[in-house]
């Protein structure tokens, strides 16, 4: 194509070659492997055209092209795309249906998203309509009339004062259909524009873009969203079934040919596609990084995604950032602001929870009702309704760029403040709900804000004084007995105990959460921090020296000075019910339920904190309770049917509060009934598939369990090697642990496989050493035990009882060596 003005400016035929590709957007390299010359000749010619036609950017060259075009030929080019179109098959349909019964669409969505791409798609491919005129904003500087704009592209030329006049006359005549592209920037113009052409002509249809709606009476608005992202999984197939995976593939093989998603490295390609949620434009400039890094390195270097995903091969955005700063720059002063703030949520939140936290000087809750909706249409939030909830969130890179304009800023540690004040006191502050006002309702929220509340703590950590963190997790306290382990408790009490305790009630508080918790995982070291809480409470009648009782008959009942600890709960059980504290009553039955050795009252008490605790409200201490009414049962071989009812209502009841750690537990438990009926296949399945479960969310207890189960199973099998190496892991736990009970099980246990294996002496060592801890225990946990008459037969009545005097006197470390 010839061009008068191009040739009046002094333009060579090469830059003219290179001028109408540049008006294609393609970006230099390609240039350069089209006409096969240098990138720095390229580069070359970019910059004279620059000089020559008097453009300030390369977007002027594009605009200039855009209008030499539509002059020459009105309606009948479209930029030509040099990659292939990757997924949008839903929106695709969706849109061309929607095209043929309105006469105004806008796609609107987040910058990045393929707005532009997606429109062009089906302006080539849409056959109901005649062919697409695209009117190209991007030139056009904010706030300036698009007339102009819409007259270069139409072919239209006269004086200024006349061009709306003339361009309603040339959509006058036959079925006409605009293409409107990135009207964000100038959406007032545009949109008054559009809305008068519109009313002018009767077969005029129009196809917009922008961030948001251009708000034209009849208008028709369509979402754009990122595109589907896989699923974490190591299979290639399942990777590139969603169309964030395929597109990460399909540009990846374009910059380096042999590239292919495999078993190695499908996870860290699916793991890209999630962290950068799909957006196309960041996949595109991730996936041109393939060439240098593998895709387990790219996922490492997301943190620093503004510098690692520019150069882009095509249109205006060559970087990441620079598609977010053209978003930014369109808001006004108190827009930023609220948009920089909104970067301190990790993941959703809604309304309600932003204006407690964000209305802050200089905004007020007046100005976040009129602030949030402009950044909503501006797509720079995105929402989606969960129930009767709207929930919002910042796409990760959208956050991460919001987050670093709010540091330059100045503003950041205020604003993290606010975020984590709010959520570790409103944490706090539902208590009572949890304890059964409203149960399902509060553990939903923890749920939900897990992610704010591990972000708070970071907060709370990096203070210089501990008390938030302590008032926090102290003032949770034993509510964490409701909500369960999560493997990050254990971290942050950790980061916590490298400084000393708080003063005060704070201190005795905190304490007791230490034990509390610490029970999980070392009760030698939860027993330290109980004793703490006794001394720092004295003897005084307030809650703080019933809670240090409570949690000194709490640790005491797992150890070997469970004889002890039904002292403590008796004190504590009377100080409860004076102070009528009936929750903590009901968790102080339940304790003493664990701790007696008398199933009788074993089973009474479980069964009156059970009762308690529904009183209450409580289901999730329910559950446990009725989960500790089904494994006394079980360890005395006794009440196995009702053993299995109360699982099913405990497991019940831990779903229907959304509790996961008692659900785990009323499986373990399920498992264990299984087994002692003599079903080993059945429980070695569950035991196998909760023994991860149990590990992530740091519950060395159950673990243990786990692998002892998983042991005795293997011993019914007869896969002694499996079994021995089972066992003597879940040994090694339960020794960690401090669990004495489960210390027992598994000497016994391990006995047994050792007896089966043919390794007698080594039998009665370790069933020597199980009676040494606890005879009485021990006779109840495995009551009439046939090891010794087998044993005797094998060894002989002094052997064994050499074998069994050296096992009470070996340090039980020493056992575990084979």
């Amino acid at each position: 194509m010839d061009a008068d003005p191009l040739r009046a400016a002094g333009v060579t035929p090469r830059e003219l070659q290179i001028f109408w590709l540049v008006g294609d957007r393609l970006h230099n390299r390609e240039i350069a492997d089209s006409l096969q010359v240098s990138e720095r000749t390229v580069e070359s010619h970019v910059s004279s055209l620059l000089r020559k036609l008097g453009g300030s950017s390369r977007l002027a060259l594009v605009g200039t092209a855009v209008r030499l075009r539509a002059r020459r030929e009105p309606g009948t080019v479209l930029p030509r795309p040099l990659s292939s179109f990757v997924g949008r098959d839903r929106e695709t349909g969706d849109l061309a249906g929607l095209l043929d019964a309105h006469r105004l669409l806008t796609l609107t969505g987040p910058a990045g998203t393929g707005k532009t791409r997606l429109a062009l798609r089906l302006a080539q491919s849409v056959s109901t309509l005649p062919p697409a005129v695209l009117v190209d904003l991007a030139s056009v500087p904010p706030g300036d009339d698009v007339e102009r704009a819409f007259a270069d592209a139409l072919g239209v030329s006269g004086e200024e004062r006349r061009l709306r006049s003339l361009i309603r006359e040339a959509l006058a005549d036959g079925r006409h259909w605009l293409l409107v592209d990135n009207c964000e920037h100038v959406t007032g113009t545009a949109a008054a524009l559009l809305a008068d052409l519109l009313a002018t002509t009767e077969r005029l249809h129009v196809l917009a873009t922008g961030h948001g709606p251009l708000g034209v009476a009849g208008e028709v608005v369509y979402e754009i969203a990122p595109l589907p992202v896989p699923e974490e999984a190591d299979d290639p197939a399942a990777v590139l079934e969603a169309a964030a995976g395929r597109l990460f593939a399909d540009r990846a093989t374009a910059v380096s040919p042999g590239f292919e998603v495999t078993p190695g490295n499908a996870r860290h390609v699916a793991m890209v596609c999630r962290r950068l949620d799909g957006l196309p434009l960041a996949i595109e400039l991730a996936a041109a990084r393939i060439r240098f890094f593998s895709p387990a390195e790219l996922l490492g270097r997301l943190d620093d995604r503004f510098a690692l995903l520019t150069d882009g091969a095509q249109g205006r955005h060559r970087t990441l950032e620079q598609a977010l700063r053209w978003s930014y720059d369109l808001l006004g002063d108190g827009e930023r602001v609220l948009f920089e703030r909104c970067s301190v949520f990790p993941g959703e939140f809604d309304y309600d929870t932003a204006a407690q936290i964000l209305a802050y000087p200089p905004l007020s809750s007046a100005d976040l009702v009129r602030l949030f909706p402009r950044l909503l249409d501006r797509s720079l939030i995105s929402r989606r309704r969960r129930d009767e909830t709207t929930e919002y969130r910042l796409l990760d890179s959208v956050r991460q760029f919001a987050h670093r304009r709010l540091v330059s800023r100045g503003a950041a540690e205020t604003a993290r403040e606010q975020h984590a004040r709010h959520h570790l006191r409103h944490g706090v502050g539902l208590l009572p709900d949890l304890r059964g006002r409203d149960q399902a309702g509060a553990m939903r929220w923890f749920d939900r804000h897990w992610g704010d509340l591990r972000t708070a703590m970071r907060w709370a950590l990096d203070r210089p004084d501990t008390v938030p963190a302590w008032e926090f997790l102290a003032g949770v306290g034993t509510g964490w007995e409701i909500l369960g382990a999560r493997g990050e408790l254990f971290g942050w009490i950790d980061r916590l105990l490298e400084r000393p305790l708080p003063e005060g009630s704070l201190g005795v508080r905190a304490a007791v959460t230490c034990s509390v918790l610490l029970a999980y995982q070392d009760t030698g070291r939860a027993l330290t921090f109980a004793e703490q809480a006794y001394e720092r409470a004295g003897d005084g009648a307030g809650p703080d020296q019933a809670l240090a009782l409570l949690a000194l008959g709490w640790v005491k009942m797992y150890g070997e000075h469970r004889a002890a600890a039904a002292g403590h709960l008796e004190h504590a059980a009377a100080r409860f019910e004076a102070l009528g504290d009936d929750w903590h009553r009901a968790l102080t039955m339940s304790a003493l339920g664990h701790a007696s050795s008398g199933t009788a009252t074993a089973l009474a008490r479980a069964a009156e904190a059970a009762d308690l605790f529904g009183r209450l409200r409580d289901q999730v201490k329910r559950a446990n309770c009725l989960s500790q009414l089904a494994v006394r049962a079980i360890e005395d071989h006794t009440r196995l049917d009702d053993a299995a009812t109360w699982l099913a209502e405990a497991g019940r009841l831990a779903r229907l509060s959304g509790n996961e750690h008692e659900r785990l537990h009323a499986e373990v438990f399920r498992a264990h009934l299984d087994q002692q009926r003599g079903d080993h296949a059945t429980a070695a399945t569950s035991y196998a598939a909760l023994l991860g479960q149990f590990r992530r969310i740091g519950d060395r207890r159950c673990t243990a369990r786990c692998l002892l189960g998983l042991g005795r199973a293997a011993t019914s099998g007869g896969e002694h090697d499996l079994a021995r190496r089972r066992l003597t892991e879940g040994l090694e736990l339960a020794l960690g642990v401090g669990d004495l009970r489960a210390t027992m099980t598994g000497l016994c246990l391990l006995a047994e496989c050792e007896h089966a294996a043919g390794r007698f002496e080594r039998a009665a060592v370790l069933l020597g050493a199980a009676e040494r801890l606890d005879p009485e225990l021990r006779a109840h946990l495995f009551p009439g035990h046939a090891l010794h008459a087998a044993l005797g037969d094998r060894l002989g009545a002094a052997g064994l009882a050499a074998a069994l005097a050296a096992g009470g006197r070996t340090p039980l470390p020493g056992l575990l060596s084979p």
